[in-house]
């Protein structure tokens, strides 16, 4: 038998009272003076007999009152034998969500002060030669390790807010691995949080036959929350000069309408644009914000709003790079096309390079043309491969004998039949593709389309979904796109000579081959999710054996660095986060910037309530929930384990000791 409440036990000391009453009898006798008492001396002797015994009777009634009191506050239980303690170690792994949700105002302080005060009653509840593991939402190597209960208390007061936001299902499975590891008999998992619907995957929740998981929801006091959602920066390329427009979408997860929300786009630290949105309640807004590209270098932006109290979400950090030039290589099978020439050789934004031959390190172009280039040799068509592969832009222009179709078949693009000798003109002009955005608005009934004297019909059996740009009236291709792992290859059908085309002289002719080049270079994602464990492209090269430091800006961002783990695959340097970063905001690496933002599943203000937690894991082998946070934890567990409850018995037996000695009394007196 166990107690609960094992401290009113202190209560059967009251037992004292009823034996000082039956020990000092303080009922003071008076004296009655008869004339004959021969014939009271028997009655005398009875009555003597039988009010002792009436007063040990009233004794035990009354110390059997007191003590089924007592018991019946202390609570006393029968373990279920199903449930008892096996022989062996005890180990208690805890989960306290510290995730960004977690600070919302609770009756007590925020919910992650309740967590940490949950935590301290659940090792209370334990023996304290237990081992414990403390485990946060980082999911972090310090979690890792067994902690005596007075190392587990001090870890619990380090525990702060994480940007990670980790499932449910995993943190269960965290606890379970790593206590299955440790070889112990009594395995018991605690999961503490305010069990956020978008990441409580209650369905997918692990089994341990050996192991019990308890779960603790804690509900706040609830708060609307106005967020940033996503921002998409809407542009082919930067380039000096050019402009940005930014997407932002704001979602309001309140039950209350705002209206006039002010939305601030910050570049360099500098207001750059403004706009006010709507949103209802439950729905989103969208705003476009603009601004323009003054210079070349790495541009930092923000978009931020106001919303109180849950405020780390107000924020979206981007960032991304002008380059001074684009390198363009054209390389021509012995004479260089004049009309790529004057396009490109005296323009200030591209570094125009021709050679006969391709050059034995690729890596400092953005946009080669083959023109008219024969078969090439097998190393260096894997060359252009890889270069192609690593998000390089490559332009085939065939020459009237053909293109290389070894290279072709290589890079998955279309291959080319034998030349088709009609005269076409082009039919249709795909203006939907980036290569004209802004550049016309629909096609013009009074445009003149481009004509071909003679093509090469393609084939593609083994290409990678070619898209048509430009098509013929036989419904052939004249000009084609096909992505090719992170770059693009872009294949003409003809020769662009005058001889066999009269696109050169045409008004497509500039903005189609001077946006290949402008849009050349592939456009890393503006920023990063904090706590996604995804490789991150870099795109300068870095020694993995001597690698920059990360670190913050200081632009009100907390002082940070680290040295971060790069590794190398092919030509990319990749950085492989563990979690480290803690704060959004802009970090550099080297000369190269990294913007980072909190993962928008926090901002979702919207918890499973206890009676949806017991529900979703009713039916799971081991688990159970304690949804009454408001009483003491561990005097909960302890009174929790599902054995027979004896505090209603006992207090029934109080009460029948207590009518007992009225009844006992009540006869005494009719005698």
């Amino acid at each position: 038998m166990i107690f609960a409440n094992p401290a009113f036990l202190w209560g059967l000391l009251a037992v004292l009272i009823p034996i000082a009453v039956h020990l000092f009898n303080f009922h003071r006798y008076r004296t009655v003076y008869f004339s004959n008492v021969d014939r009271l001396a028997e009655l005398h002797t009875e009555s003597r007999r039988s009010s002792n015994l009436r007063r040990w009777l009233l004794l035990a009634l009354r110390i059997l009152a007191v003590v089924f009191l007592v018991l019946a506050f202390a609570q006393p239980v029968i373990p279920d034998r199903a449930n008892s303690t096996r022989s062996g170690a005890t180990v208690v792994s805890v989960y306290v969500d510290n995730t960004h949700s977690m600070e919302s105002a609770s009756t007590e302080g925020s919910l992650l002060d309740e967590a940490v005060r949950k935590a301290r009653e659940i090792a209370g509840a334990h023996a304290i030669g237990d081992r414990y593991q403390l485990v946060t939402a980082d999911l972090g190597g310090k979690s890792m390790r067994w902690l005596s209960r007075d190392e587990f208390l001090e870890a619990l007061d380090e525990v702060r807010p994480s940007a990670a936001s980790p499932r449910m299902s995993d943190v269960v499975r965290r606890q379970l691995d790593f206590m299955r590891q440790s070889g112990a008999p009594n395995r018991h998992a605690y999961v503490v949080s305010d069990f956020q619907r978008s990441a409580s995957d209650l369905d997918a929740m692990p089994a341990d036959s050996l192991a019990s998981v308890t779960l603790v929801p804690l509900q706040g006091t609830g708060a609307d929350n106005l967020f940033i959602d996503t921002v998409r920066l809407n542009a082919p390329a930067y380039f000096a000069g050019g402009s940005v427009d930014v997407d932002v979408t704001v979602r309001n997860s309140g039950s209350r309408d705002a209206e006039k929300v002010p939305l601030k786009l910050l570049v360099g630290g500098h207001e750059r644009a403004m706009a006010t949105v709507d949103i209802p309640a439950g729905a989103t807004a969208k705003a476009t914000l603009r601004f323009a590209i003054d210079a070349t270098g790495w541009v930092d932006g923000s978009v931020s709003i106001e919303d109180y109290p849950v405020i780390f979400d107000d924020n979206y950090f981007f960032t991304f790079r002008v380059a001074d030039r684009i390198a363009v290589l054209d390389l021509h099978g012995g004479t260089a096309n004049p009309h790529l020439q004057r396009l490109f050789a005296d323009d200030s934004t591209m570094d125009y390079n021709t050679a006969t031959r391709l050059p034995a390190d690729l890596a400092g172009f953005d946009f080669i043309v083959l023109d008219e280039v024969g078969e090439m040799p097998s190393g260096e068509v894997q060359m252009l491969a890889a270069w192609v592969a690593d998000g390089g832009t490559l332009l085939v222009v065939p020459s009237p004998r053909g293109a290389d179709n070894t290279l072709l078949a290589t890079l998955k693009v279309p291959q080319l039949a034998r030349w088709h000798a009609a005269t076409l003109k082009a039919s249709r002009v795909d203006f939907a593709s980036s290569l004209f955005s802004g550049v016309f608005s629909a096609k013009s009934d009074e445009m003149e389309m481009p004509t071909v004297h003679g093509h090469f019909p393609t084939l593609n059996a083994q290409a990678s979904a070619p898209v048509s740009i430009i098509t013929l009236a036989d419904g052939s291709d004249l000009l084609s796109a096909t992505t090719c792992g992170d770059g693009r290859v872009y294949l003409f059908s003809t020769p662009l000579r005058n001889d066999y085309t009269d696109f050169t002289s045409q008004a497509l002719f500039v903005p189609t081959l001077y946006n290949m080049a402008l849009f050349s270079r592939p456009l890393p994602p503006p920023c990063h999710t904090l706590g996604d464990p995804a490789p991150i492209v870099l795109q300068g090269r870095y020694d993995p054996g001597n690698p920059p430091h990360l670190a913050s800006t200081g632009n009100g961002q907390p002082a940070f660095s680290v040295i971060p783990d790069l590794r190398r695959t092919g030509n990319r340097t990749l950085l492989v986060p563990h979690g480290e970063i803690g704060a959004d905001g802009i970090y550099t690496l080297a000369d190269e910037h990294l913007a980072f933002n909190h993962p928008r599943r926090e901002s979702q203000m919207d918890f499973l309530s206890p009676s949806e937690v017991a529900d979703a894991v009713g039916s799971v082998s081991g688990y159970s929930v304690i949804a009454n946070t408001s009483r003491h934890l561990g005097d909960e567990l302890r009174a929790r384990d599902g054995g027979r409850r004896l505090w209603l018995l006992c207090l029934i037996l109080a009460l029948a000791a207590l009518a007992a000695e009225t009844a006992v009394l009540k006869l005494n007196t009719k005698h």
